[in-house]
């Protein structure tokens, strides 16, 4: 059973004639456990359908089912591209990491501390601003709140992009030990189409807001039909 899965999905903006289709008839599964990318130029709809799955859109058509154990929103969790605008500039690191934790019964910062080093942080960063962290830094705060709740599904959302080489494979590096450890799926979405061949399993394509591909790795490599995904990834 799939732990996500989205059928004939459709977002559009605008009214009456000038209604715009953002998405159209979008079908993607992931499940538990899984390692899936989803590829595609800027404007292509990745970051719409995300917020779709987030439940920060409606949608204009379609389904879109979630399997999940619990409560949703600690099932599902995102990390977005631009770290500094998610952390509250007034708040402490510490402060950010307890509040996915409010309803935690127990020593909730004994638990955050076990946690730091799974993300290379240390006690020293509970007490600094998000001024006074570097960007590589304020990423893996962002990345840290929401595995805090351990998720069935983590969609990271060009986590990586904005991020030197050093960093990006260091974050790479502990989402596939999240995947493997914790039996996290996720969903990684991406412009870095090395990065996606390395982590994911399957891959989805998408031109002009609809998924043109949908392909799984065969003896460590995919195998693309369309036209477009095969010129993307060249």
């Amino acid at each position: 059973m799939a732990l996500l899965k989205i059928e004939h999905v459709a977002k559009r903006y605008g009214r009456g004639r000038q209604r715009k289709g953002v998405l159209e008839d979008i079908n993607l599964s992931i499940g538990k456990g899984d390692l899936v990318g989803l590829v595609g130029e800027s404007g292509s709809g990745k970051s719409t359908l995300a917020r779709l799955i987030m439940r920060l859109e409606t949608m204009d058509e379609g389904e879109i089912s979630f399997s999940r154990s619990g409560n949703f929103y600690d099932s599902c969790q995102i990390v977005f591209q631009n770290a500094t605008a998610a952390l509250n500039p007034t708040w402490t690191v510490r402060a950010s990491l307890l509040e996915p934790l409010r309803l935690m019964k127990g020593d909730r910062e004994g638990y955050i501390k076990e946690m730091l080093s799974l993300v290379s942080l240390s006690d020293v960063h509970l007490d600094r601003l998000p001024s006074e962290l570097s960007g590589g830094e304020r990423q893996r705060v962002n990345l840290l709140r929401s595995i805090l709740v351990k998720p069935e599904l983590l969609i990271c959302d060009e986590i990586v992009s904005s991020l030197d080489r050093l960093i990006q494979k260091e974050i790479v590096e502990l989402l596939k030990r999240l995947n493997e450890e914790m039996g996290m799926a996720i969903l990684f979405i991406s412009h870095d189409l090395k990065v996606v061949n390395y982590l994911c399993d399957r891959v989805y394509v998408m031109k002009d807001g609809r998924i043109v591909e949908d392909s799984v790795k065969q003896d460590g490599t995919f195998v693309f039909s369309h036209p477009y995904a095969q010129r993307l990834f060249e």
